[in-house]
């Protein structure tokens, strides 16, 4: 394999991070870069990223930084880890030159991405798929699932709303009127019961490797980022929806679909095309999957994937340390010591792994600097507790909702 170039945007905690030491453990030359002005992205596999202007904040900007490295360094191939910069680069990938993006177009994020489209596009592939509705300033394009029904932003951003699981309809209301009032269009599911699955995989030309993981934990629990996952057989219908819905849209590259099983039937409800958080998961498992991403989209071979190593759990420490610190703060819920003793149980299991390591320095750093900047903000407040009051809806929408 020729010693090609990958620019990796976003090297923060886990996947950029485990992307760089990944591809670079593979052969690949490797430029990492991160985010203007943040501490962070710096790992011992990229101690110094290269920095970039927001993609949020400038776009433009961004883009033209992007390529002038490619064209300064030769780059091959640009890898983005953050969902903001997926989305950018699908729709506006054509300004940063010719070269390769390994990720998604702008008809296959939209197909695929977009939560309510992908509602559309399983059914339309006859797979089971949630009872859903949109809910904007106007207020539901249609009756409201039963409940308890899971409440998420139409389209995944970077460092805002995350899904949430609601039992009662004020609850519903109330989550559905703060992604509004901060001008979301927010999706409403039914929420499946049953079992978590993500088909994690590399699809291309003659190619489509895979690892099926049961998630087994969640955070926030019950509606989150999968925090606690196990590779493992899948039913053969888990595999082929992944494989119908990737194959609808002619991708090619990374992805992590995931499934909720009901009654031996998977209903998809999320999408990503990128290497995701847990990527390293499937690594743990014995396939190496940022390097098959990135061979498959540049069309230059490699070894295939060729089964399930044995292996234990994978647990993503961060969201954990992140459950802990709720534990501790509001009483009355999860039990810190409940937490401390599952993080215990993949630290002791000899074929389990921690992600990040609790002995990486950057990682502790730059969880030190977090947890430091959120004191230190809560102080300047007078140590207030976070607000639960929302934005009110609509007066029509109320009427609707009862």
């Amino acid at each position: 394999m020729s010693r090609a170039t990958v620019l990796v945007l976003w090297t923060g905690y886990p996947a950029g991070a485990n992307a760089v030491h990944e591809l670079r453990r593979a052969g690949f030359r490797v430029i990492g870069a991160h985010e203007e002005g943040r501490i962070d992205g710096r790992s011992p596999a990229c101690p110094a990223p290269r920095r970039y202007p927001s993609p949020d904040a400038a776009p433009t900007r961004f883009l033209a930084w992007v390529a002038d490295v490619c064209r300064a360094e030769g780059v091959d191939a640009v890898v983005p880890i953050d969902e903001d910069i997926v989305r950018l680069l699908a729709e506006r990938g054509a300004e940063i030159g010719p070269v390769v993006i390994v990720g998604p177009t702008a008809h296959q994020y939209a197909t695929l991405c977009d939560k309510r489209r992908l509602a559309e596009t399983a059914a339309a592939l006859g797979l089971p798929t949630p009872r859903t509705v949109e809910v904007d300033a106007a207020g539901p394009d249609g009756p409201w699932p039963p409940l308890p029904s899971i409440v998420k932003p139409r389209t995944s951003r970077s460092d805002v709303a995350k899904p949430r699981a609601v039992a009662t309809a004020a609850e519903r209301d109330a989550y559905v009127a703060e992604l509004v009032a901060d001008g979301h269009a927010a999706i409403v599911q039914e929420r499946i019961v049953g079992p978590r699955w993500v088909v994690q995989s590399v699809r291309g030309a003659g190619v489509f490797e895979f690892v099926p993981l049961r998630v087994l934990r969640e955070w926030p629990r019950g509606a989150g980022l999968a925090a606690l996952k196990r590779a493992d057989a899948a039913p053969a219908e888990l595999v082929a929806s992944a494989k119908a819905l990737l194959d609808h849209v002619g991708y090619v590259g990374p992805s992590g679909v995931s499934f909720m099983e009901r009654e031996g039937r998977f209903h998809p409800h999320d999408v990503n095309l990128r290497l995701g958080a847990t990527s390293s998961a499937s690594v743990h498992a014995g396939f190496h999957f940022q390097r098959r991403a990135v061979e498959v989209a540049l069309g230059i071979g490699g070894v295939p994937f060729d089964g399930l190593a044995r292996t234990g759990p994978y647990m993503r420490l961060d969201l954990e340390v992140q459950a802990l610190v709720e534990a501790l703060r509001r009483p009355g819920g999860e039990r810190p010591g409940a937490v401390l003793r599952a993080v215990a149980a993949v630290a002791l299991d000899s074929r389990g792994r921690l992600d990040p390591s609790p002995l990486n320095p950057f990682w502790a750093a730059a969880l030190a600097g977090s947890v430091l900047r959120r004191a230190l903000g809560r102080a300047r407040r007078g140590a207030a507790p976070p607000s639960t009051t929302t934005r009110p809806l609509p007066q029509r929408f109320l009427e609707e909702s009862q």
